[in-house]
């Protein structure tokens, strides 16, 4: 577990430790865009790279092996929020965490192509990358479209399975982690 100011490999202890503080504060699912250079201890391989920003999602309570963070399939979906509002979102790890349209375009992923996501689990640290493909990119718009007028609840409900028991993990928030140059 993360618990300690030493983290896993790959993230620095100072953003770990407040990732996981947040989370603890915060009973909403929140995800964490976050600068290259302040994930992964390495030196950039190219100039190019370094712009790249990584979403961490926290999930401190669930094992690894609960959830199939490196199935590559990204579906879009439209979802409700917990104040009843609708929102688009692309759906990973074989359908079991939703994460906001919002969150892809302040990571740039709509825009490089690139999602690259960092699971901090209770047992360990994942990393994921998916392709962004236009067709995502246009559905992500459709779904917004689709979020935002007043005919979703009726499109959703003539969309949805009768009898269906998935608990998806929804990740609706997100904090865009800002790093001064030193």
């Amino acid at each position: 577990m993360y618990d300690s100011l030493c983290a896993a490999p790959g993230i620095k202890d100072e953003l770990a430790a407040a990732i996981l503080k947040h989370c603890k504060a915060n009973p909403d699912r929140t995800a964490y865009v976050v600068p290259r250079s302040e994930i992964l201890e390495m030196p950039e391989r190219s100039p190019a790279r370094s712009n790249e920003k990584f979403v961490v999602i926290a999930l401190p309570e669930i094992p690894a092996g609960e959830i199939d963070h490196a199935a590559q399939q990204i579906c879009v979906a439209v979802r409700t929020r917990p104040d009843g509002t609708d929102t688009e979102c692309v759906v990973l790890a074989g359908g079991a965490v939703a994460l906001s349209g919002q969150t892809i375009q302040a990571a740039g992923a709509d825009m490089n192509g690139q999602l690259l996501i960092a699971w901090m689990f209770a047992d360990s640290l994942e990393f994921t990358e998916y392709t962004i493909l236009a067709t995502h990119i246009e559905d992500l718009q459709a779904a917004q479209q689709v979020a935002q007028s007043s005919a979703c609840s009726t499109l959703r409900e003539a969309a949805a399975p009768a009898h269906s028991n998935e608990q998806v993990i929804e990740v609706f928030e997100h904090i865009v982690v800002a790093v001064e140059p030193s």
